[in-house]
């Protein structure tokens, strides 16, 4: 892809998301803004029902052979007439309603009266009042309040609005609840989604000419660069680059020119020098900043050797392709725990690995993130482990041994060829613990001067001093097994 679609993509890409989020936060604001709107509606038709009200003709209404009473009669025609009164293009009240604690069983609200004329819809007095719990007004009968969200039954969805009627002692009587239908805010919130979509497609329009705009301008100056720097790498160095856009391109393009200038110079200065050594001789000099010096330097490190057992035998077992793919993701995974402790691989040694531990950089904790990293590769080798046998794979075990000691590191080898690391006493010791694995079949070994160092974090059970093979002095072995 261009660098000039890239860049069109790009400030498309910005204008799209930047405009997408203040939208996205304009509209969720609008949203709640018209949601308060529509809650303030309710609770204000609810309040001013209350206030027009007779307190007293609710008092004795209790259950359904009140609705014969001339008070009853007298409460549901002011319901209606308020009901009726809220039925207007800003506002369309469904349903006004007056609910109350039902006074014969604790915890329940019920409905006292119901402006509904349709006897199918009307609820009657002492019916329980279902959306009671889930709007909360039993916890706020003394209050004007609106739940904050909508409810639905099978007659629709609702946002209602409570206001609580009290008597001229100031003692709570009933709770006047108006219920505003959804529609009101949905008809907001399209308009304002209309609003929204249209503004976002003329800021698109916008953003897609100025991207075009900004592509082509950066495209003129990237093609003057690119052909000026491809003449230079044909050898043409007289070549050059003029820009008059007083901005990066034409810093960069006066830097080109300098460059030009120089690899002018030190054509020049090559000639010259050509004269004295041979070609040969004289690139490498150009070329090399500094030579590596074959030196290295006696530390303490601790150095963790693991194989993998019966490995021979797997390999005349199965193709040399399935081979590789199987150590190629062993070696993957054992990688990923040794990188993540700091260790530094040195070697694959066939199917062997070699690491050390506070080398090249010191690590004061080296004997416990060695002990860490063998444990890991164990664990990792268990989750490989159910992966291959799914895939049909053979299953293998390995040996790990750690060791903890002074040793000579650093680049080893030749001026031709050099490596780096590690040297010493140390080194067979760690590779005769890994050997002694197959010996004892333990998993991890370790010895003294590596467990003395963890012995405070990590579990492990002596052996008791051994003689390791090709070695004269027994060492104190320790085996770790529970790695889970």
């Amino acid at each position: 892809m261009k660098y000039r679609t890239k860049l069109f993509l790009a400030v498309i890409g910005t204008a799209v998301v930047s405009s997408l989020c203040g939208y996205g936060v304009l509209f969720i604001e609008f949203k709640h803004h018209v949601l308060q709107d529509e809650e303030t509606k309710t609770i204000t038709v609810s309040a001013t029902t209350a206030a027009l009200v007779d307190p007293e003709l609710f008092k004795d209404l209790n259950t359904r052979a009140d609705e014969d009473t001339p008070g009853y009669f007298t409460a549901k025609e002011m319901l209606i007439k308020a009901r009726n009164a809220n039925r207007r293009n800003d506002i369309y009240i469904e349903s006004l309603y007056a609910i109350k604690p039902n006074p014969y069983k604790v915890g329940e609200m019920m409905f006292v009266i119901d402006a509904e004329e349709d006897p199918k819809k009307m609820r009657h007095v002492g019916e329980k009042d279902t959306n009671a719990l889930r709007n909360g007004i039993i916890n706020h009968l003394g209050d004007y309040y609106s739940p904050g969200k909508f409810f639905t039954d099978p007659t629709g969805k609702w946002l209602t609005g409570f206001a609580p009627l009290f008597d001229k002692n100031d003692n709570y009587v009933a709770t006047i609840a108006s219920d505003l239908s959804i529609q009101s805010y949905l008809d907001d919130i399209f308009k304002m989604f209309k609003t929204v979509s249209i503004a976002f497609g003329v800021a698109l329009i916008f953003s897609i000419a100025i991207g075009y705009w900004m592509a082509h301008q950066i495209t003129l100056s990237l093609r003057s660069l690119l052909s000026c720097v491809k003449e230079i790498g044909q050898g043409n160095l007289n070549s050059s680059v003029e820009l008059e856009t007083k901005d990066e391109f034409q810093e960069l393009a006066t830097a080109i020119n300098s460059m030009t200038k120089g690899l002018r110079e030190r054509e020049r200065l090559k000639l010259n020098f050509a004269r004295y050594v041979s070609q040969h001789v004289m690139d490498t000099i150009l070329k090399s900043e500094h030579v590596a010096k074959l030196e290295g330097e006696r530390r303490k490190i601790t150095v963790l050797f693991s194989d993998i057992r019966q490995f021979t035998q797997l390999s005349e077992r199965l193709p040399p392709e399935d081979v590789v793919s199987l150590l190629n993701e062993y070696f993957e995974a054992m990688l990923e725990v040794i990188f993540n402790y700091q260790g530094t691989l040195d070697k694959f040694l066939g199917d062997g690995i070699m690491v050390e531990f506070g080398a090249p950089l010191d690590d004061a904790k080296q004997e416990l993130h060695a002990v860490q990293t063998a444990m890991g590769m164990q664990r990792e080798l268990k989750k490989l482990l159910l992966k291959w046998e799914k895939e049909g794979k053979p299953k293998i075990e390995i040996g790990i041994g750690v060791h903890t000691g002074l040793a000579v590191v650093g680049n080893i080898g030749s001026e031709k060829r050099i490596e780096y690391t590690a040297i010493g006493d140390t080194v067979n010791v760690a590779s005769r613990l890994e050997q002694a694995t197959k010996l004892l079949k333990k998993p991890i070994l370790v010895s003294e001067t590596t467990y003395q160092a963890v012995k405070d974090t990590i579990k492990a059970q002596s052996l008791g001093p051994m003689i390791l093979p090709g070695r004269t002095e027994a060492i104190t072995i320790y085996v770790i097994e529970d790695y889970e």
